[in-house]
């Protein structure tokens, strides 16, 4: 199982955007030391909040991330696709081949018309989205004819990814989009509130797309995400956490918080990801449920001691 970090891109606005983008860089040079697979920032537009736009900061980070991969979010509907493809072609050589993307369909009829769409019309974009992308990365002289999209004259993308393919994830919790990941997709990613039981469920999904569509599991990745706080001991990990169930936690209902958040010392936290592995998940993103500086510090240090060795043996 491989062990990463998503990180914070959302923070109120009376925290000063150049010191959120410090912290960021003091993380991910944590994370790089203490020997993490991959991290990842979010996709949102239009935000009340300080919202750190995801190709430009992961593009910075990675300057100090070693030999992590690195795994930007993309809601896709929002994009070109011919100049996405570019960015990121781009991205994958200015990390040697390190470079996943998770593509998601977004939600939020506001942010679609700003962008002049329709959040009716978000899956048939995600598609044409994702296929003039794979198909510029894979070769030269693309045509593509689509509803909204359509290249009529053979267009080539240079420079191409180092990776080839370019590895795509595709994160959502509907059935539908579980089967476009498998259908489309090299792996699918959970969403972070799901329980365990739900968390199953879904994979038995996405194992029997694999089999409708013959793809081959052994190729693809299961990504779980998880919001986690922890401590050196179990003791600190639940009474420094006691504030997520006290004041709410991003609109979990009280059975999503107590079996989705991991939250006390290093053993819970392993233990949970033993059961995940044995239901299937290939790859874990932890987010700090408690992600100010010397908080989100702790809980990967803890990580990178303890959880991480574990699963390495």
């Amino acid at each position: 199982m491989k062990i990463g970090m998503s990180l914070t891109s959302s923070y109120d606005v009376s925290r000063d955007s150049k010191v959120i983008m410090e912290n960021l860089v003091e993380e991910v040079k944590l994370m790089a030391e203490l020997g993490f697979d991959s991290f990842s920032l979010g996709d949102h537009h239009l935000t009340d909040s300080h919202y750190m736009q995801v190709l430009p900061a992961i593009s910075s980070l990675a300057q100090m991330s070693g030999d992590m991969r690195l795994l930007p979010l993309f809601l896709l509907p929002f994009y070109n696709p011919i100049l996405l493809a570019e960015q990121l072609a781009t991205l994958d050589v200015i990390t040697g081949g390190r470079t996943t993307i998770i593509n998601a369909l977004g939600s939020g009829p506001a942010a679609f018309t700003a962008f002049g769409t329709s959040q009716r019309a978000r899956v048939s974009r995600f598609v044409e989205t994702f296929e003039i992308m794979q198909a510029l990365w894979a070769g030269d002289g693309v045509t593509y004819q689509g509803r909204h999209y359509k290249i009529d004259a053979p267009v080539s993308l240079n420079p191409k990814p180092v990776s080839q393919p370019l590895p795509m994830w595709i994160a959502g919790s509907a059935e539908p989009a579980i089967q476009r990941a498998a259908k489309m997709g090299d792996g699918w990613v959970v969403v972070p509130g799901w329980t365990p039981d739900l968390v199953k469920q879904g994979i038995k999904v996405y194992r029997d797309s694999l089999t409708e569509f013959g793809r081959d599991e052994r190729d693809m990745d299961i990504v779980l995400r998880r919001d986690t706080h922890l401590a050196p001991t179990s003791v600190a990990g639940h009474r420094e956490a006691q504030t997520l169930f006290e004041n709410g936690y991003r609109g979990l209902g009280a059975r999503e918080m107590e079996e989705s958040l991991i939250v006390g010392g290093p053993g819970e936290c392993i233990e949970y990801l033993e059961e995940m592995e044995r239901a299937g998940v290939t790859h874990v993103l932890f987010r700090c449920a408690l992600d100010e500086g010397d908080q989100a510090l702790q809980t990967i240090r803890v990580l990178g001691d303890d959880v991480i060795p574990h699963f390495q043996r």
